[in-house]
């Protein structure tokens, strides 16, 4: 009875874990669409991927896709036989990433065809695609199943370098912010990806990070003990 009660107990853990890295998928899926409805600049990743898409008449989920496949690549490269097979499944969920940022960007009608002509209004769906980006992307690296490629490329610098994810994923942003910049220069293309919200974003996205793990970890260990008990 006791292993049956301790497998149930486990398998519940397991979907509490894969209910928060599917929210976490679509909340920061939700919050990357309105960085770019906002018009006031997007986030790094997301503003790469855009100009990209541009330049390669793409959508922006599916250049986000494959940054995110060149991602899960160099995961391989710097971990070498560490790498557990079972990260192979980031494919499948970037790959979902990436439709849902299309179906909101595009499909979506009240998205879609949201436009906003009041800076004061701009400034706050920045704000709010700000907090929940980094609240989509903490849920999942608290989740601990499967990370963005993204995400897990910068958890495996942090995890190398001893430093926290917040940190190293500020210092990414910053190195994607510049290659943005420089293509929007190079290809003279409309500037619509950095600007404003893209500063406050590559700022403040790293410790906003630190602070929603720190507060959903607590409250997952709270949980994991009502499990347990």
């Amino acid at each position: 009875m006791k292993k049956i009660n301790n497998y149930l107990k486990s398998n519940q853990q397991y979907i509490y874990r894969s209910l928060m890295l599917i929210l976490g998928i679509v909340i920061s899926a939700f919050g990357m669409t309105l960085l770019i409805k906002s018009d006031l600049g997007q986030s790094t990743i997301s503003g790469i991927s855009n100009n990209i898409g541009i330049i390669a008449n793409m959508k922006t989920g599916t250049i986000l896709a494959v940054i995110n496949y060149i991602c899960f690549i160099g995961q391989i490269i710097i971990l070498k036989h560490d790498f557990k097979p079972i990260q192979i499944l980031q494919l499948i969920v970037t790959t979902l990433f990436a439709y849902i940022v299309n179906l909101f960007l595009y499909e979506t009608l009240f998205i879609s065809n949201l436009e906003l002509n009041n800076y004061g209004l701009k400034f706050l769906v920045l704000v709010i695609g700000i907090v929940l980006m980094a609240y989509g992307v903490s849920l999942m690296m608290v989740a601990n199943l499967i990370f963005m490629p993204f995400e897990g490329f910068c958890n495996v610098i942090a995890l190398k370098l001893h430093r926290q994810f917040g940190t190293i994923r500020r210092y990414v942003d910053i190195c994607f912010l510049i290659i943005s910049f420089s293509i929007i220069i190079i290809f003279k293309i409309p500037n619509t990806t950095v600007r404003e919200g893209t500063v406050i974003y590559t700022l403040v996205f790293g410790p906003l990070t630190n602070i929603f793990m720190k507060s959903i970890n607590g409250l997952k260990l709270k949980i994991d003990k009502d499990f347990i008990n």
